[in-house]
């Protein structure tokens, strides 16, 4: 009907690049100077308003700034690195709840993981050089599998990668069951940003566990174990139980790159038929 209001801020709207898990941040920040608060479903967002201002993705200005301090300000990065990480849970959610899904944000969403992974991994190849092999495999392998997944799920028409019908069932479960797959996923990030931690000596003092000098002589050299204090910093401890989430997801990774290698494969083969 001409003159009826249109989709408020927290609907779905025509302008995809101002959905609110496109923005999404702990507290969205200001939309040129009007915020979330003011933009209520009882006051629609004017077109004119929507078109003219460029969005402020959070979760990006996050990755961005811990990077930037991750040479000088351990703190900082794990912080913002960790707010960046609560944001991809956030964005889900209130993409769902708003109604507010678009190939954008799922595009978005998986880009901004591998991009921020990849940059964590980079910086852990500077800080432990001789380890710098595992780190570049585990880079490698992230963007592999699910560049390979992601192609080969619109390739069948497949709207998500996460939408999968694996021959594994360790894949099939770790994607149907997203309780489990967001906790290996949070393993992961926690593994790396242990690591990064223990580069810096005022973390691998901090709460030493007392160990056996063989223990400790094996941790040293990994760079793990703090041989002033004589024991297994706390962060490292963190970073040993998350690893059976790390194992599981690197597993995930491999599987799935192999099936959406032998799925591309399938459909080449059907074309030639």
């Amino acid at each position: 009907m001409a003159g009826s209001p249109g989709p408020s801020f927290f609907e779905r709207h025509d302008n995809v690049y101002l959905y609110v898990p496109n923005l999404i941040g702990v507290g969205i920040p200001l939309v040129s100077g009007h915020t979330v608060s003011e933009l209520r479903p009882s006051r629609p967002t004017p077109p004119s308003l929507a078109h003219s201002y460029p969005p402020g993705y959070a979760r990006i200005a996050f990755a961005l700034y811990g990077f930037a301090v991750a040479s000088t300000s351990p703190g900082a990065m794990v912080l913002s690195y960790a707010l960046s990480f609560v944001c991809d849970e956030l964005d889900g959610r209130f993409a769902r709840m708003l109604n507010q899904t678009s190939t954008l944000g799922q595009v978005l969403d998986m880009v901004t993981d591998r991009v921020a992974t990849s940059c964590l991994l980079a910086t852990l190849c500077m800080l432990f050089p001789a380890w710098h092999l595992a780190f570049v495999v585990l880079l490698g392998l992230d963007i592999f599998s699910h560049w390979f997944q992601m192609y080969s799920t619109l390739a069948c028409g497949v709207s998500s990668h996460k939408d999968t019908n694996s021959r594994s069932r360790v894949v099939r479960f770790y994607y149907q069951q997203r309780l489990f797959m967001g906790f290996c996923c949070v393993c992961c990030e926690v593994l790396y940003l242990c690591l990064y931690l223990l580069a810096w000596p005022q973390y691998r003092a901090w709460g030493v566990l007392p160990l056996p000098q063989t223990w400790l002589q094996l941790g040293g050299s990994a760079g793990v174990c703090s041989a002033e204090a004589r024991g297994i910093p706390l962060v490292a401890l963190v970073a040993l139980a998350a690893l059976p989430g790390v194992a599981v997801k690197q597993f995930v990774n491999v599987v799935q790159l192999g099936n959406a290698m032998t799925t591309l494969v399938q459909l080449d083969t059907a074309k030639r038929q």
